[in-house]
């Protein structure tokens, strides 16, 4: 009897918290073995038995190169078929790993990363990661990415590109008050919603900026980061800090229920590089999923998933003055609200992850058979 394929991902970050890696390895699990290695802080056990957890105990500038070493040796004893890098900072041992294996490497090109908002300013710390990416994904046989936009420009270096969107699973709603009951909200306070992480670009502080033009709105952030600080200093001087709530992020398969009692999702991407520019943010399509009228960046893949859902308003992040008017004629006009919702019902039932999925599986189907 034929042993079953082995699929192998490695992966810097929270497995339970990234729905993207969750769903891939679920989608594996479905014609072969998987295991994920995982380079997190909390590395010494793991309640999904596929993961093998090596630790972070030191700076990820330190951790990172012996966690290369140590997951590409992984690899080899564990006798992968198929190697799948879910992120750029693991892709080094992914690639190493499916080289001494003679196996094909997949690579999950989630962003461009040499353009991310970390590393504005940072020219040696992008042209480290512009030359790491350069490396090994031209070893890859193919590149995954997000949209139509980076894939695009991914083409110009790469023949096997293929999209596969950050779409969630599809479900029919339902009616929430967790975030509500979690932060004591009032029953007269409309909830505003910006979910994931709280990082620079992530447009917190024109939202907090907003929000004192906006007195009967409650301000959410659902997710964690190294801008909390930043936040709740904007929020205390501007006056609005009983206004603004910050929740821990939550595992990704919870993530609906809190996600649908928002009213309105906030998607307000900065344009601080081409990165974010050009990205479309797994919260845009949760909010849609969970029937949450959006106000988005009018950038390109952004603006145009809004406008040709009906799914909610586009605006220029950085002008305040229509951010708050995008808001009230969602909230003050019942009518366009409620076509904003069924726009967003009707387009989950189209952007959800069965259909992303159907990619994914022919890929991996042809690369272990």
């Amino acid at each position: 009897m034929s042993r079953r394929p082995h699929i192998c991902f490695t992966f810097v970050g929270d497995v339970t918290r990234d729905s993207r890696l969750r769903r891939f390895a679920a989608a594996a699990g479905e014609v072969a073995d998987v295991h994920i290695l995982q380079l997190f802080k909390s590395g010494d056990g793991h309640p999904d038995p596929r993961v093998i957890p090596f630790p972070l105990r030191s700076s990820l500038r330190q951790a990172l190169p012996r966690f290369w070493r140590q997951a590409s040796a992984a690899l080899r004893e564990l006798h992968c078929d198929l190697c799948i890098a879910a992120d750029l900072y693991s892709l080094p041992a992914a690639a190493r790993g499916a080289r001494a294996l003679g196996r094909p490497l997949v690579y999950d090109a989630r962003e461009l990363y040499a353009s991310i908002a970390a590393l504005q300013g940072r020219s040696l710390m992008q042209r480290f990661w512009t030359g790491v990416e350069r490396r090994y994904a031209r070893r890859a046989t193919a590149i995954l990415t997000v949209n139509e936009s980076i894939a695009g420009i991914l083409r110009d270096r790469h023949a096997d590109v293929r999209v596969v969107r950050n779409v969630p699973d599809w479900s029919a709603p339902r009616e929430s008050q967790k975030l509500r009951e979690a932060c004591g909200i009032p029953a007269d306070r409309r909830i505003l919603l910006s979910q994931g992480g709280l990082q620079r670009g992530r447009g917190a502080l024109p939202l907090v900026d907003a929000l004192a033009a906006l007195p009967d709105c409650h301000l959410v952030f659902l997710g964690d980061g190294d801008y909390r600080g930043e936040i709740e200093a904007a929020a205390q001087l501007i006056g609005v800090s009983d206004r603004v709530s910050i929740i821990s992020a939550v595992p990704s398969a919870d993530l609906p229920q809190w996600t649908a009692s928002a009213d309105l999702g906030m998607c307000l991407i900065e344009n601080l590089g081409r990165s974010y520019y050009l990205s479309l943010p797994n919260k845009l399509f949760e909010y849609m999923a969970a029937g949450v009228p959006v106000v988005g960046s009018d950038f390109p893949e952004i603006g145009m998933l809004l406008r040709e859902t009906g799914a909610g308003i586009t605006v220029d992040p950085s002008d305040g003055e229509l951010l708050v008017r995008a808001v009230r004629v969602l909230l003050d006009d019942t009518d366009r609200y409620a076509r904003a919702k069924a726009a967003c019902l009707a387009a989950s039932k189209q952007y959800h992850w069965e259909n992303e999925r159907r990619v994914f599986a022919a890929l991996i189907k042809s690369l272990i058979t």
